[in-house]
């Protein structure tokens, strides 16, 4: 009956508890790629007292939490008996405050010297299942008594993205990445390889856990979307279908490879293009040459506010520059006035027409005088990268080697590579690549047949680029600065020549946009065919399970290995309609804010789960929405998903519990913590508060609402 589903929360081990200077894979995974560490986190460690009460006064009786398998084995076989000691203490009182626990084993971060087992080869070592057994097995002895629900492997389909990524990703969307120019093939030959090994990891675990204790209910939670069912069955078929492995790696071509190359105006654009998000879904970015800050241009005797929220400064920006879209939100109070370039701005400033100039500070530093000073922003660092076109796989890899081997001569330069991953851990030092730059495209060959680089430079910003006074000089010398010399040098590693190359001066958002031609109009459906035409598609882990995927992705002796059917779900679309498809991509690229919502969804999958396990419950381990997301609050996204979790209830459904994700906000794998990253039911201002203060939110009430009343989500 409906009435009898439990509802509770949830948190994870590295997304809350603070770190404790002992590295797990994610954390390094942070550090390299230059993503937001997670620092204190929540202090779940700490305050899980506060939290478990925060989540009794809703009325939960289950608490989803994970354990921390670097705090738990931070050695080979050692086992730190303090760490346990702690999570039985945490395990306590949930049981004292009424809950079940839901407890996850590897929650998408392992310990370092589990990845460096097998030369490196991490979850892919032929030991890793047994591995993870032994894990599983010294958790069920020493706190098995306080488990209801095991998790095994958190969202393990989602794993196989840290050893393939689509031909629209500049990097993987998970640790620990793979080495540098990996082909389709063999990144799809490390993912047949680790999803027989997720497998049996699961399973071993599952066997381990029962051994201690037989009554355990042990499962995982594959992360689930929700499309149109015909089209569900349609990329389920063709899984179930696979005979070979050479069937696969045929399908990943389609990942990994652009089947339509674009070719626009110019092959880069180095043109002191920011890399955001918005701009990673137009083009394909290198790894960081230089890094700014944002400034404010200011008469020296009359600096800027402290409380620049509250400034009503007249504040002049460059009108083709990104600085001058954030400048709205860093100063909202402010009067903004556009100008065509940088010296005009700062003419104004010298007029007194204007209190300041807003930009970077490489932008802005040639007007700093005794008369004019410059005061650094409290804001991200802008890292500038080269912009190619999609599909240019071989292109990009040219242009970072290119850029490894400038900052290798030159110190002063960014080292914050994020296109880097962790894949040499236990593989020694992998940075000076020796090694050719395989053809996995024919991006190179276009350039070759014509001769000449084309590239993109913004030029009038000293040190980066500026047109050279000289008018004799020779065309591709016609620009100097750090960003022509990343171009000749390109030029020198494609064509062996570095005169061979021809500069196009580009502005505004042209600067990235040149790299494009018409067939980015195609782009929407090209990658739709490529994420739903592959096995990676479908909701493999389940599957797998129930006994439908071929012995060559799921062994035969771990069919069925599951207690109770786990599930995430978060996103769908009922049309098949490509841009609507295409939107379910925005939250695998972190963008959950602009994922889209479709509730009903939930229910028939929970359907479709029970008739594919009959008799086994069904828990919904992860469900949850950040501030607003497709015209839904939070609290409205709660309340049509629980309604779908009864009314599957009410048709025969075994639902045992619904989790919702997550209890208070977090840190979410590294995202800057914002609107688009916080799922809290409690609000924690993580950069701002040091007391990171628990706050209710409107959904936190809303929630305890829908617990309390059975009949209210109709």
């Amino acid at each position: 009956m409906a009435d009898t589903i439990r509802f509770g929360v949830a948190t994870a081990d590295h997304q809350c508890e603070a770190y404790d200077g002992s590295d797990d894979i994610r954390d390094v995974w942070e550090r390299v790629r230059g993503l937001v560490p997670r620092g204190r986190a929540t202090d779940f460690w700490n305050r899980y007292r506060e939290d478990v009460e925060l989540a009794r006064s809703l009325g939960c009786t289950i608490f989803r939490l994970s354990l921390s398998w670097a705090r738990l084995e931070p050695e080979p076989g050692h086992w730190d008996d303090a760490a346990f000691a702690h999570y039985r203490d945490v395990l306590q009182s949930m049981r004292a405050a009424g809950m079940e626990t839901v407890v996850t084993l590897v929650h998408n971060t392992w310990p370092l010297h589990v990845q460096a087992a097998g030369n490196g080869a991490g979850l892919l070592d032929a030991g890793f299942p047994q591995r993870m057994a032994q894990y599983a097995a010294v958790v069920a002895e020493r706190l098995g008594d306080l488990i209801d629900y095991y998790v095994t492997l958190n969202e393990p389909n989602q794993l196989v993205y840290g050893w393939i990524r689509g031909f629209w990703m500049r990097s993987y969307a998970m640790p620990p990445g793979q080495p540098p120019y990996m082909t389709s093939d063999r990144q799809m030959d490390d993912v047949l390889t680790l999803m027989p090994n997720l497998f049996r990891a699961h399973a071993r675990s599952r066997d381990a856990i029962r051994a201690r204790t037989p009554n355990a209910r042990v499962g995982a939670n594959p992360l689930v979307l929700g499309l149109p069912r015909w089209l569900q069955r349609l990329v389920d078929r063709r899984a179930t279908r696979l005979t070979s492995p050479e069937q696969v790696r045929k399908q990943a071509a389609h990942l990994s490879q652009s089947w339509l190359l674009e070719g626009g105006q110019v092959d880069v654009s180095i043109a002191q293009i920011t890399m955001t998000a918005a701009r990673e879904a137009t083009a394909l970015f290198s790894e960081p040459y230089f890094a700014a800050h944002l400034c404010v241009l200011h008469p020296a005797s009359a600096p800027p506010p402290v409380d620049r929220t509250h400034w009503n400064g007249r504040i002049g920006v460059v009108s083709d520059m990104l600085p001058s879209r954030q400048a709205v939100s860093i100063f909202p109070a402010a009067r903004l006035l556009y100008y065509p370039s940088p010296q005009l701005a700062a003419a104004a400033l010298r007029a007194g027409e204007i209190d300041a100039v807003f930009d970077d500070d490489v932008v802005l530093r040639p007007f700093a005088n005794d008369a004019l000073a410059l005061a650094r922003v409290p804001a991200p660092t802008q890292y500038f990268a080269v912009a190619t076109a999609f599909g240019s796989r071989t292109l990009l890899n040219a242009v970072d080697r290119v850029l490894r081997e400038l900052k290798r001569e030159r110190p002063d330069l960014p080292h914050a590579a994020n296109r880097k991953t962790v894949a040499h851990i236990g593989r020694g030092d992998a940075s000076h690549e020796t090694h050719e730059i395989p053809r996995l495209d024919r991006s190179l060959d276009r350039i070759v047949r014509r001769g000449v680089l084309r590239v993109g430079v913004h030029p009038g910003i000293p040190g980066l680029c500026e047109e050279s006074p000289d008018r004799n000089v020779a065309p591709s010398h016609r620009y100097t600065g750090l960003e022509p010399e990343i171009g000749r040098r390109l030029a020198r590693h494609i064509l062996g020549d570095a005169d061979r190359v021809e500069f196009v001066p580009l502005h505004g958002d042209k600067r990235f946009k040149a790299t494009r031609s018409w067939l980015q109009a195609l782009f929407t459906l090209r990658k739709t065919l490529a994420i739903f035409g592959t096995l990676l598609g479908t909701n493999w882990w389940n599957l797998g399970m129930a006994g439908k995927l071929p012995s060559f992705l799921c062994p035969s002796d771990c069919v069925g290995s599951l207690d109770y059917v786990g599930l995430d779900y978060y996103w769908g679309v009922p049309s098949f309609w490509p841009p609507e498809l295409h939107r379910l991509s925005a939250a695998a690229e972190f963008k959950y804010a602009s994922a889209p919502v479709w509730p009903s969804a939930l229910e028939m999958i929970l359907r479709e789960q029970a008739q594919a396990f009959p008799g086994k419950p069904i828990v919904v381990i992860e469900n949850g929405c950040v501030k607003e997301a497709d015209g839904f609050t939070r609290a409205a996204y709660l309340e049509a998903h629980v309604r779908e979790v009864r009314r599957a209830a009410e048709r025969g459904v075994p639902v045992a519990a619904y989790l919702c994700w997550s209890i208070t906000s977090n840190r979410e794998w590294g995202l800057v913590f914002d609107e688009n990253s916080d799922f809290g039911l409690f609000h924690i201002d993580l950069d701002d508060d040091p007391a990171l203060e628990r706050k209710p939110t409107d959904a936190s009430a809303h929630y305890a609402r829908l617990i309390a009343d059975p009949e209210r989500p109709r």
